[in-house]
Parts: C-alpha cells; sequence; structure tokens
C-alpha cells in the first residue's frame, strides 16, 4: 500500500485497486483454454471454472472402442482447462501474489470471496460523499 496521507488520496488508491479487481474479473471472464487430443480426433474449449464451452468429436473417432473416445475426450478436455488455467494465473499473480492453479478449490473460492467483498468495500469507501 502507498503513503497515504489524506483522505483523497485513500479515495484514489481505493478507486484504482476496485478497477484492477473489476479489470481482472472482465479479463478472466473473457479468457478460455483450447486443445486437442493426442490422436487429434476431439477439440475441446473451456472457460472460467472450467466449464467445457466446445467440443468437436472427428466423425471417425466413432469407430474407436468407446475407451479409447473416453480417454480421447479425457485428455482434450484436461489439456484445455490446463490452458485456461495458465491464462488465469498470468492474469490474477501480478494482483493477488499467487499462482491460483497451484492452490485448492477451497482456498480459491475463500480467496475470490474476500476479493469481492475488498472491492465492494473500496468502492463503497470511493463513492462516498466525504471522500471527494
Amino acid at each position: 500500500m502507498p503513503d497515504i496521507r489524506n483522505l483523497e488520496e485513500f479515495a484514489e488508491y481505493a478507486h484504482q485497486q476496485v478497477e484492477r479487481v473489476q479489470r481482472m474479473q472482465e479479463d478472466l471472464a473473457s479468457q478460455y483454454g483450447t486443445a486437442e487430443s493426442p490422436r487429434g480426433l476431439v477439440r475441446a474449449r473451456t472457460g472460467p471454472g472450467g466449464a467445457i464451452q466446445e467440443l468437436r468429436i472427428d466423425p471417425s473417432a466413432l469407430r474407436l472402442p468407446p475407451d479409447e473416445v473416453e480417454a480421447e475426450v479425457t485428455a482434450a478436455v484436461n489439456a484445455a482447462q490446463r490452458e485456461y488455467a495458465e491464462r488465469a494465473d498470468a492474469i490474477m499473480a501480478p494482483i493477488l501474489n499467487l499462482r491460483p492453479s497451484e492452490q485448492s478449490i477451497d482456498v480459491m473460492e475463500a480467496g475470490m470471496r474476500r476479493l469481492d467483498a475488498l472491492a465492494d468495500d473500496l468502492d463503497r469507501l470511493a463513492r462516498r460523499d466525504t471522500f471527494r
């Protein structure tokens, strides 16, 4: 935190932090990961939370035994999720000073709740008439 000497400087700092968090959230929402299975028969696109946004299966994959098709799908989805995680890390690490993909889900969810609460608090403080 910078050296803040008065309420006006604090309000400006709070506003800047809210903007940083909002940009981070917008950047994360627009990210995705894409990948192809080892045989190239399945392509996957995933987004925030690992959600599958697109899954394309080459018709020739359907001639494979079911367990091989499952392996192709799983490999493509997992690789796409890893790519998304790497992109999310690059966006969040400078702000949070940690790599979110290396944290447990519970730790990340708790951290995101704290970050959302902090953003709300900072936004309220920055908007107060007494700081203007």
